[in-house]
């Protein structure tokens, strides 16, 4: 297989953490040593903690006392606080309406039938009580999930004795507990989940042993969070090791685990109490390259500013010290910070960080070679998203040549920096060559990292774009859908990756004239990109934008968030980039439908002029989507007017580019000449 060592492309390896149980267990600050005797990897060893309620040696050789796990739960225990939580408030922007919450009630009442029927204390009305409970918490109502926690587990207990169900309920209940900032009651809750799951399961699951530290992490027992968290990624490591390492989602378990262990050192370090007594040494902590795991862990979640914040501290790190492995991690923290401000839309950034990260690295022969061309295609990267789609071609076509050479054309680097060209052919509606590159790169993902790697996932998202640019819009739905379905198993439920997707499908969507199809995945994809992204970024005035176009008959409404849009496309975007350019389109768009107003149908061509000087420059001057778009804009405004022989101008320019670019039939091409007709049919009218 390849050797990514080396690609900065990857970044940190999640396996590649073979120092860590040292540093978390015998260095950072004398957290906790591993008794003697115990092999670390023997994860159902009780963890050393100073909690009252760790398991004990007696727990797992069988002596086990009357835990809470055997005894009815107390009203400490069933949380019946709800005074915390209120109903979740409305989303800002609603979807369109389904059927979905008459299923929902439906299903509520099934499963209420269940548990008060004849067979009430049995398994099936256990299960359909802990169905309950979680359909109660999602809406909001925390004493009624509490509730039925809390008859599911004395029915389980009742039925199964100690077992993974009980366990479960335990840990549910927990973390219930410790949102309500009941720690106590929480902490005894998860201690009894975790003796209950070393007699189910023959080991703690790290996600318990996560809640747990994450439960000490807010009663600022920082010795027993850590701890926790140490033994969850051991076993997380043990696991992704007896599966051969290659399962990526055991490797993204491990990233929230690494989060966690980030999360407790930095609320540590900077506890009040800590400063003043000079509180844990992180020297060695910190000089073990820790905290760039856990920057990696970050951005593998998506939380792009967390990493940041972890990866500028290596930075400073790596700067003070000397010697080439200092300087070869300089440049490529250097790389993961441009490649973080590059998700981010600060462009300007990112590219002044690969810029640096060049000027470090030496043109050579081999691996230093490579590092190089490396360093120039994530330049490539920030170029794209600039706008600037012929130099960054040049930059992934020069870089391809090195990459091949020096380390084949079977490397990861090699077919990643084809993904990009197959990217940036998509972007010059050069669609046919993007499906043939990016189809050759796809072979290779699946053969080397299968199905379920995420830059296997990317390259499939942009076939599916290019299928929906060639009007195959059900091969593209279907394709877009299933990579979303994968990256949702591999990310969870929300990561920016997922939002995109989202917003690729709702394009498709759009291009079809299902508006509400579409409507239903922008809103989606914003509420997603809330959580990741602020107001004033351009992912959510993205956002905003696809939402009102999949709005029609609102021009009022669409320019005033129009205008918006484009202020922040403005402290991000160069006035000539191509988003710029649609943006004034969708502008136009706004102006022409206010019916009746002349003023406004000359405000509408304005903003079609400047969208098409945008485009000629952006594609100098060749064919492009875009600029035919706004040819048969512009040629309908013109028909309006009257204005025949200038929109039939426009309409046959748009005609021109797309038979050249897309294949015979398409519904663009269709649309075009239905316009063409029109125009000798009004024509022929007026004479």
């Amino acid at each position: 297989g390849d050797d990514d060592t080396h690609d900065i492309f990857v970044g940190i390896e999640a396996n590649s953490t073979d120092e860590l149980d040292r540093i978390l267990s015998e260095e950072a600050g004398g957290f906790a040593s591993k008794k003697e005797g115990t092999e670390v990897e023997d994860e159902a060893v009780p963890m050393e903690s100073n909690h009252d309620y760790k398991p004990t040696d007696e727990h797992i050789d069988g002596e086990k006392t009357n835990t809470l796990g055997n005894k009815p739960l107390s009203n400490d225990h069933r949380n019946i606080s709800d005074s915390l939580f209120s109903a979740h408030s409305q989303e800002e922007m609603q979807g369109p309406t389904n059927n979905d919450d008459g299923d929902q009630e439906e299903r509520v009442s099934q499963l209420q039938l269940q548990t008060g029927s004849k067979e009430g204390d049995g398994i099936e009305a256990a299960d359909a009580h802990v169905a309950l409970a979680e359909h109660f918490w999602e809406k909001g109502d925390r004493v009624a999930a509490t509730d039925h926690y809390t008859e599911a587990h004395s029915i389980y207990q009742s039925q199964l004795g100690d077992s993974k169900e009980v366990a479960m309920v335990l840990k549910k209940l927990g973390d219930l507990n410790q949102e309500d900032g009941a720690l106590d009651a929480a902490r005894e809750l998860y201690g009894a989940a975790l003796e209950m799951e070393v007699t189910a399961h023959g080991q703690y699951l790290p996600r318990t042993l996560n809640a747990a530290g994450g439960n000490c992490l807010k009663a600022d027992d920082f010795r027993s969070a850590m701890e926790f968290h140490r033994r969850a990624l051991q076993i997380q490591k043990k696991s992704q090791a007896q599966q051969g390492g290659a399962k990526q989602k055991q490797k993204y378990e491990m990233y929230e685990t690494l989060v966690r262990i980030g999360n407790v050192y930095y609320t540590e370090r900077n506890d009040f109490r800590n400063i003043r007594s000079n509180g844990v040494d992180y020297r060695e902590f910190i000089e073990s390259g820790f905290l760039g795991w856990i920057a990696n862990a970050h951005d593998m979640r998506g939380e792009y500013i967390k990493a940041i914040k972890f990866y500028e501290e290596s930075l400073q790190i790596y700067m003070d010290r000397k010697g080439k492995e200092a300087k070869r991690e300089t440049a490529l923290t250097l790389n993961r910070l441009g490649s973080l401000t590059r998700e981010l839309g600060r462009y300007d950034e990112a590219m002044d960080y690969h810029q640096k990260a060049l000027n470090i690295q030496k043109t050579g022969s081999g691996l230093a070679k490579a590092m190089t061309a490396e360093t120039c295609v994530l330049m490539g990267m920030v170029k794209s998203k600039m706008g600037e789609f012929k130099n960054a071609l040049d930059l992934y076509e020069d870089s391809l040549l090195v990459l091949k050479n020096a380390l084949g054309e079977g490397h990861s680097s090699s077919w990643k920096t084809m993904a990009q060209i197959g990217s940036v052919h998509f972007e010059l509606s050069n669609y046919d060559q993007a499906m043939a590159v990016l189809l050759e790169v796809e072979r290779s993902q699946l053969a080397s990292v299968g199905d379920d790697d995420r830059d296997t996932l990317e390259t499939q998202a942009l076939l599916g774009r290019v299928l929906s640019a060639n009007g195959q819009y059900e091969e593209a739905v279907e394709k877009l859908r299933d990579v979303c379905e994968r990256q949702k198993k591999l990310f969870g439920s929300n990561h920016p990756t997922i939002a995109d997707t989202l917003a690729y499908i709702g394009y498709s969507f759009l291009d079809q004239g299902m508006v509400t199809e579409a409507r239903g995945q922008f809103v989606d994809c914003y509420n997603m990109r809330k959580k990741f992204f602020t107001v004033d970024q351009i992912h959510i005035a993205d956002s905003m934008v696809d939402i009102i176009r999949a709005r029609s008959g609102q021009p009022e409404r669409a320019l005033a968030i129009y205008r918006n849009a484009m202020e922040v496309y403005k402290e991000y975007l160069s006035d000539d980039h191509v988003q710029i350019g649609r943006l004034h389109v969708y502008e136009g768009d706004s102006y022409a439908e206010l019916l009746n107003n002349s003023t406004a149908i000359s405000t509408a061509i304005k903003h079609y002029k400047k969208a098409r000087d945008i485009f000629n420059k952006a594609y100098e001057g060749e064919c492009a989507i875009d600029s035919a778009m706004v040819a048969v804009q512009i040629g309908k405004v013109l028909l309006r007017k009257c204005e025949f022989d200038s929109a039939k101008a426009n309409f046959t320019s748009a005609l021109k580019i797309y038979q050249k670019l897309l294949p015979e039939g398409h519904t663009k091409i269709k649309s075009t000449l239905n316009h063409l007709d029109r125009v000798e049919q009004e024509e022929a009218l007026c004479v």
